[in-house]
């Protein structure tokens, strides 16, 4: 199987896509407090010195609380304002954009509008339709973001070369990690088990801080299920979780591998025996 790796996020790559997520922030400014950044661009903004020591991502998640834009009036949809910037609709998908960002070798770059299970539609439909002709994904975990985020300034190139700065609403590491246990078993993904590792390696307050910030979060459901995920995915060193992680990097031998699939699988079951010192037990 031929799985991503870091050498497919290129410099030229990941600016092109942070030059998005710096034009969508103005772009749907006047949705700003409806809208949260969440996916592989939260350890980049969320940790200090993210921007220079972590890869990034090649497109942009947006989560949008579409509960609250139901009950509010806009200038004009969120579709109208993307669209009027250069930002086209998938034919095929209607909750992902696409920006051509030219001067960086990028085609173009991809924005993904998600929202959370509830509220709104019923189970049995994957999409939420906030306004006329928009529609975001239904994504598991969506709804923490909506619970715990933080603001953060973003400075940086505009895709046509103008610089410029703003502030933007980024997931909190909570729901960022259940977020990511969600999708590391949906789908195969390298980085997903590479994020997470990242986050325990530079969090500031250490393993032991990060599952002091879980203890808010005691009988939250997804919370639960997330932690549950997290342990499958890492439950030995030769689960997928650590040797994806480990994968991420590329390491040039079989012994290196095997160090950081080994240093993957220990820090992230320091943090769920930290987490079931504070009161949230994940199951074995």
């Amino acid at each position: 199987m031929n799985l991503p790796t870091q050498s497919g996020y290129s410099r030229e790559r990941t600016e092109a896509a942070l030059s998005v997520l710096l034009e969508v922030a103005h772009v749907l400014a006047e949705y700003r407090d409806e809208i949260v950044v969440v996916g592989g661009w939260v350890p980049a903004l969320l940790l200090s010195d993210g921007l220079t020591t972590h890869t990034g991502s090649l497109d942009v998640d947006l989560a949008v609380d579409h509960r609250l834009i139901a009950d509010r009036a806009y200038y004009a949809t969120m579709r109208a304002h993307l669209e009027r910037n250069g930002y086209m609709p998938d034919p095929r998908q209607p909750f992902i954009y696409h920006r051509a960002v030219t001067r960086a070798g990028a085609p173009s770059v991809e924005v993904d509008l998600l929202a959370g299970e509830y509220g709104g539609t019923g189970r049995g439909r994957r999409h939420q339709r906030v306004q006329d002709e928009v529609f975001v994904r239904k994504a598991r975990g969506v709804d923490l973001a909506y619970r715990s985020s933080v603001e953060v300034s973003l400075e940086g190139t505009l895709p046509d070369g103008t610089r410029d700065s703003c502030r933007v609403r980024v997931a909190s590491m909570v729901p960022f990690l259940m977020m990511k246990a969600q999708a590391l078993h949906g789908r195969r993904k390298p980085k997903d088990a590479w994020d997470v590792v990242y986050c325990l390696r530079h969090v500031p307050a250490g393993i032991e801080g990060l599952a002091r910030e879980f203890a808010p979060w005691e009988g939250n459901r997804l919370v639960q299920e997330g932690l549950d995920l997290l342990h499958a995915a890492f439950e030995t060193p030769q689960h997928v979780g650590p040797r994806d992680a480990a994968r991420f990097e590329e390491p040039l031998d079989e012994e290196t591998f095997e160090i950081m699939a080994r240093d993957a699988y220990e820090r992230v079951s320091a943090l769920l025996r930290a987490i079931g010192g504070v009161g949230a037990t994940p199951r074995p």
